[in-house]
């Protein structure tokens, strides 16, 4: 649910309000309205620069330590880190020089190699020789000169013109030495002259294993700083707790030459009385003030229930709800649950992700739990669901002889498409029935009965429509009572759609609404086919690995077979595990944003309350 809000104004002296900001911030409960942005201000942009820049920072580290996982219950202090002389810096200013310099160690070291590399491919043709027996001749006046040529422009006359030696034939080039008097060689036609490297084959090996050595243990301190990343998350805080308190001291309006200091703020009610107790005893003066509704948007604080609550992250991706609607958190979350196990298909799958999720949580942070209990949820769901679908890890448990007892409650696919579509339709007259309790809520229940009375007359006549089919007779009198609730129902959308207005534009607008309805429902209900397409899809992908395993195993020797089949399945339901986890997490939030949202006419468009409050590292 949405908390409730209250508005204050806090009227305070200036040499007050900082020590009033102080005891704010303590309290944690003051969410500051803004009077002023603070875009155009310089140390604001100053500000979020320095924070982009530690994010930036942060990230890199993270990645580092997801490419350098840790052994199972290694301490991080134990990983090498021989570049630090002085030990782990330990503030950020320090913490950053460190790595910037290693970076322009790793900069030089990594141009040291391709340099070192390069060579080594120049001499590559010429094998290992030592350069000093090079140094001897030319001592003695006798100069060797190293050339390359096409191989078919080759003139063999050289050998005795020229004292050429064919060294290397490598392909379209050929590589060879002549010995003359002259250190300057004279040209030979389609020929260039190499300058070789000063040191031997061997010397250059010997230098880049030296180089990739220093390398190493700049990147394993490197990774040592990323598993010490405090300094960077101190300073974010530290500039985050900043940006707070200079924004809620810059939104205080200055009156009488700057002597008063006029702040308003909004409270939760349930923190109201204790925020008032408190400035009451520390002598600060306050006011609470009405708000006009629809004129201002209070801050939004969603509370629920501890199931509710972990699919909330699906509903501040697309947007929080307003203050004047309904939080729709505790629908969305049994829906989407529903939709998600139908759309993973497979038992296996849910067992998998529910273990996972259980096995990971106890040793995770806590920022990362609730979407460790998310996936207990859902991989649940996806348990139940797909065991009833009849798929476990790709195998059809309704030709499993041991299950023949309860093989009547599978459900096959052609019901499962049947279902897909009547929870489609559920779940689009629910939408309406919250739009028209939406309406109720803002506007009152006389502007609101035209909106009970679509969904109202859509579900009776549905009703009536598939129950003789379904060959389900019921009671005249419940039969009469059906027809008088829809006859009074198009009576409510025909002259009662928009109260106070003209009839015939009531009419008018009734029909407009009647093609809306009509057109819209058709294609948002069998949207929800894809709930059982999705979900089918990956069943059947897991049977096409199960028989592929089988078909390329049969006649192989079994000690061949068992691995042979195991990497196959292995291979094959990890990728069918991936699409389907990815197509039951995607396809169900569309059909919650896309249709529910549009059905219940969810608006959004909330600020979330965010409170003055000093911030503190997880290790705090």
């Amino acid at each position: 649910m949405i908390e409730p809000m209250k508005k204050y104004s806090y009227f305070l002296f200036e040499p007050e309000y900082h020590n009033f900001l102080v005891l704010a911030r303590d309290l944690g409960v003051i969410h500051v309205k803004e009077r002023t942005s603070t875009k155009e201000v310089a140390r604001f942009q100053q500000n979020s620069i320095d924070q982009s820049e530690v994010n930036a920072l942060l990230t890199r580290l993270a990645r580092l330590r997801s490419n350098h996982k840790l052994e199972e219950d290694q301490d991080p202090d134990t990983l090498p880190h021989t570049e630090l002389s002085g030990g782990l810096p330990s503030n950020y200013s320090d913490y950053l020089q460190t790595i910037t310099e290693l970076d322009e160690k790793v900069a030089a070291e990594e141009r040291a190699l391709s340099a070192v590399k390069a060579d080594l491919q120049e001499l590559e043709p010429w094998g290992d020789f030592d350069p000093a027996l090079i140094t001897k001749l030319e001592q003695s006046g006798q100069h060797l000169h190293f050339w390359k040529i096409p191989k078919q422009q080759y003139n063999p006359e050289w050998e005795e013109s020229q004292s050429a030696v064919p060294i290397n034939d490598e392909g379209r080039f050929l590589y060879f030495v002549t010995l003359d008097t002259n250190k300057v060689p004279t040209g030979l036609p389609n020929a260039d002259l190499l300058k070789l490297p000063t040191r031997s084959k061997s010397m250059l090996e010997v230098e880049q294993t030296t180089i990739e050595g220093r390398l190493q243990a700049l990147h394993e301190t490197l990774v040592y700083l990323a598993y010490h990343p405090h300094p960077a998350e101190e300073e974010l805080i530290r500039l985050e707790n900043e940006f707070n308190f200079e924004y809620a001291n810059f939104q205080g309006d200055r009156l009488f030459e700057d002597k008063l200091v006029i702040l308003e703020g909004w409270v939760p009610e349930s923190q109201a009385s204790s925020m008032e107790l408190a400035l009451s005893q520390a002598g600060y003066a306050y006011v609470e003030l009405d708000f006009v509704e629809d004129q201002e948007q209070p801050p939004i604080k969603l509370t629920n229930s501890r199931f509710a609550r972990v699919f909330q992250p699906l509903v501040e991706m697309f947007s929080l709800p307003n203050y004047y609607e309904i939080d729709p958190t505790p629908l969305v979350a049994p829906f989407f649950l529903l939709f998600f196990g139908i759309c993973f298909g497979d038992a296996g799958y849910g067992l998998l992700l529910l273990l996972a999720s259980t096995f990971m949580k106890p040793k995770a942070k806590e920022s990362t739990k609730p979407l460790l209990e998310l996936g207990q949820w859902l991989g649940l769901s996806g348990f139940v669901i797909g065991f009833f679908s009849g798929s476990f890890f790709g195998i059809e448990l309704v030709k499993v002889e041991w299950l023949a007892a309860i093989r009547e409650y599978f459900i096959s696919s052609e019901n499962m498409m049947v279902i897909s579509v009547a929870i489609g339709f559920i779940h689009v007259i629910f939408g309406k029935y919250v739009a028209a309790y939406k309406k109720q809520k803002q506007k009152g229940l006389r502007h609101a009965l035209s909106e009970y009375a679509w969904p109202t007359v859509i579900l009776l006549a549905g009703l009536m429509f598939i129950l003789p089919m379904a060959q389900i007779t019921i009671p005249k009198w419940v039969e009469y009572v059906l027809y008088g609730v829809v006859g009074l129902s198009v009576l409510l959308i025909l002259f009662y759609n928009s109260p106070g207005k003209n009839i015939f534009l009531n009419v008018g607008i009734a029909l407009w609404e009647t093609y809306n309805n009509a057109s819209g429902l058709i294609g948002d209900v069998l949207s929800y086919i894809r709930l059982f397409a999705i979900g089918l899809t990956g069943a059947v992908l897991g049977q096409v690995f199960n028989n592929l395993a089988m078909m390329v195993t049969s006649d192989l020797n079994i000690f061949i077979a068992i691995p042979i089949g195991a990497i196959i399945l292995l291979l094959g339901h990890g990728i069918n595990f991936g699409l389907t986890t990815i197509g039951a997490l995607v396809h169900p939030i569309r059909l919650i944003y896309v249709e529910y949202f549009n059905n219940s006419a969810y608006e959004g468009g909330g600020e979330a309350y965010n409170p003055l409050r000093e911030l503190k590292t997880e290790t705090e």
